[in-house]
């Protein structure tokens, strides 16, 4: 993935473009904190809050098998930050949805680019069935 501020500038930002097909770029990710949520910033220097996400991965070629554990981040701008949010802690289910996009991070003095969820929508708890995600 590649990226760039929109709109870092003339102060603007340009409309979000429209997608082929429709609602292109929606991820929902359901797993445990790592840890508690930390304050973050986003790449145009608004606050977030920031919620790695661990969870299970199937093995490819035997569904029922666990493959290994995989962790995402999850980037929540503090005006959708919630009490739910809020009151997160380490260990606890959620499910988030939103868009993916990267960030580049700097861990361990090695700087390297990673897959976030921009979450417009954070839910703890344990995971809903699948049919619910879709009513």
């Amino acid at each position: 993935m590649s990226g760039w501020i929109a709109g870092s500038g003339n102060g603007r930002r340009p409309p979000f473009p429209e997608s082929t097909p429709p609602e292109i770029n929606h991820s929902v990710l359901t797993g445990k904190l790592r840890g508690d949520p930390q304050p973050g910033r986003s790449p145009t220097g608004d606050p977030v809050r920031l919620l790695r996400v661990e969870f299970p991965v199937a093995d490819p070629d035997c569904g029922q098998a666990l493959w290994t554990w995989a962790s995402c981040l999850v980037e929540v701008p503090v005006g959708r930050v919630g009490r739910d949010v809020e009151e997160l802690h380490g260990g606890a289910s959620v499910l988030a949805a939103g868009q993916l996009s990267d960030r580049w991070m700097i861990e361990n003095g090695h700087t390297s680019r990673r897959g976030v969820i921009v979450a417009t929508l954070v839910k703890s708890g344990p995971p809903p069935v699948h049919w619910d995600l879709l009513q």
